[in-house]
């Protein structure tokens, strides 16, 4: 078994790191030099690696050095942050980390995180492509994943639920809707329309979809980022699917719905960790899908 780390010798490390020298360590320390030397020493010796080499008058950081001291920022900000909050009056909210797949339209992330939403919690959430995300949630840099399929079976423990089940609408500009709405949805064909792309779990059923009807529409965009879809949507270049959890999410003054896409639904999906004990909100948000 490996001796666990000094943090007291890492402390005198960082802040060696942060003034240049040990002496300017030392003043701020309020230390002698050969104490912090000797320390460093002794953190040199555990760690293998030599930390500092001399330039001139100067330190400076090897590559080990350089390796660690990410990890020293992180540890010792976190510590002053956390000196902060104790000292603070009122009760800190719980940071619940969120990752959100760039898949997902953002007004159905919005409604899904808003029962999670609590007066104790601070939601941090990142967006991101679902490799890049499951990749954070395999080092515990998130809570959550939310995306719009389910986990794939691998070496980490994930569990997925499902969070929501949405119809797939057609939504347009005024003009457009006024244009393409009648006879909907054999109007679809020809219409210029924006669409996912294709890699998209909407593309793939939208495809499938509109093959089954012999519809053909004139795809004049395609569109990674869904609220970028939206406001080409708006500004009247086509129209798009959106999935809708409730009528409201629609800005019914720049949008108007054509309709349905029958029989066409989006699943979304909560993706986490297995643990015995849960973060709070993401019991919350689990238990408001159920």
């Amino acid at each position: 078994m490996h001796d666990l780390l000094n943090y007291r010798h890492l402390y005198y490390f960082w802040v060696v790191s942060q003034e240049g020298s040990i002496s300017a360590a030392a003043r701020k320390l309020e230390m002698t030099p050969q104490t912090i030397s000797s320390q460093l020493a002794r953190l040199e010796a555990q760690m293998g690696k030599s930390l500092f080499t001399q330039v001139g008058r100067q330190l400076e950081l090897t590559e080990a050095a350089r390796t660690v001291l990410p990890f020293a920022d992180q540890i010792f900000m976190l510590g002053e942050q956390l000196q902060q909050t104790l000292a603070s009056d009122s009760t800190p909210r719980q940071r619940f980390n969120i990752g959100v797949a760039d898949a997902l339209p953002k007004t159905v992330a919005q409604q899904l995180l808003a029962k999670a939403h609590n007066p104790h919690t601070r939601l941090c959430c990142i967006e991101g492509s679902p490799d890049e995300l499951m990749a954070k949630l395999a080092l515990h840099q998130l809570d959550v994943v939310l995306a719009d399929r389910p986990a794939t079976q691998g070496a980490l423990r994930l569990e997925s639920q499902l969070l929501a089940q949405c119809p797939v609408m057609i939504l347009a500009s005024p003009t457009l809707a006024a244009r393409y709405g009648e006879a909907f949805p054999a109007s679809l064909n020809g219409a210029p329309m924006l669409l996912p792309t294709r890699d998209s779990t909407l593309r793939i059923q939208l495809d499938l979809w509109f093959s089954a009807q012999q519809i053909v529409p004139d795809i004049v965009g395609e569109f990674a980022d869904s609220a970028l879809m939206q406001a080409f949507g708006i500004a009247g270049i086509g129209l798009y699917p959106s999935p809708i959890i409730t009528p409201e999410a629609i800005p019914s003054e720049q949008l108007q719905t054509l309709g349905h896409l029958n029989g066409l639904f989006t699943d979304y999906y909560a993706i986490y960790v297995a643990k015995k004990i849960n973060h709070p909100a993401l019991d919350q948000l689990l238990s408001a899908a159920k």
